[in-house]
């Protein structure tokens, strides 16, 4: 108790809008949610991911050029078969390719675009934190809030009703393991929903946007969302799959917009 007032914190203790912050990372399958004293809520979402740079840049050097990329995300999930507990890995990689080019065009692929994060829209005080093993921290550019986001060939993602997107960027981490924490605060405890979508950053002729990865969705409608639900008592929460089943890879294509 301070100043007489209780002070609520939510802790989320282990991954969702920033699993799979970078391509090439892997997340685990549940969110712990622990509910504290305390006034106004904060929100902690915290996971650790293995950063592994994947971009190309440049400018084509002749007509007709393509210019490629390969996005992947993995998710690692705590199952049940039907001969017990086990673990299910599920790789995602998405191919993004440009048209055939005009020699002279500039291009800048990024897997390891900004995560965009939807969260209530009375959500404030966004911010985030990333730990490289070593230790050394560095804080994350967010920018919020948006209420959307440019996408390729003129196509906005929106935010859906009483929501905003966060966007966290992580333009400078390097190779190797880190923990990722996003916090934020809430008027008051209360149930919420949030949604995440992990894109590649996109610079290609005249054009900047992002393109989702994972999921492939150009409406927020076809995002999965988790609820959290505060509790006395800690609980956990399931991130959803990177896709239905128990498959263990797939893969898709993606054609990018290059407008000179």
């Amino acid at each position: 108790m301070r100043r007489g007032r209780h002070r609520l914190i939510l802790l989320a203790l282990a991954a969702l809008g920033l699993t799979g912050l970078a391509a090439g990372c892997s997340f685990e399958s549940e969110i712990a949610v622990q509910l504290l004293q305390g006034a106004p809520v904060t929100v902690k979402q915290s996971t650790r991911v293995d950063v592994t740079p994947q971009v190309v840049g440049g400018t084509t050097t002749r007509a007709g050029q393509v210019v490629r990329i390969d996005c992947s995300i993995t998710g690692i999930y705590d199952v049940v078969d039907p001969t017990g507990p086990a673990v299910l890995v599920q790789l995602y990689v998405v191919h993004l390719r440009t048209r055939p080019l005009p020699r002279g065009t500039p291009y800048q692929l990024d897997c390891s675009g900004p995560v965009v994060v939807e969260l209530p829209s009375d959500a404030s005080n966004i911010q985030a934190i990333a730990t490289h093993a070593s230790g050394l921290q560095t804080t994350l550019p967010v920018q919020a809030p948006l209420t959307s986001v440019a996408l390729a060939f003129g196509k906005r993602l929106r935010a859906e009703p009483a929501m905003q997107f966060a966007l966290v960027g992580q333009p400078s981490l390097s190779t190797g393991s880190h923990t990722v924490e996003l916090a934020f605060n809430l008027p008051e405890a209360r149930t919420f929903r949030e949604k995440a979508i992990h894109t590649a950053q996109v610079s290609c002729g005249r054009s900047k946007y992002l393109q989702p990865i994972r999921p492939l969705v150009t409406r927020m409608a076809g995002a999965r969302a988790i609820t959290v639900q505060p509790s006395a008592n800690e609980t956990s929460v399931s991130i959803p799959h990177l896709f239905g089943g128990i498959v263990a890879y797939r893969q898709a294509t993606r054609t990018l917009s290059c407008p000179r």
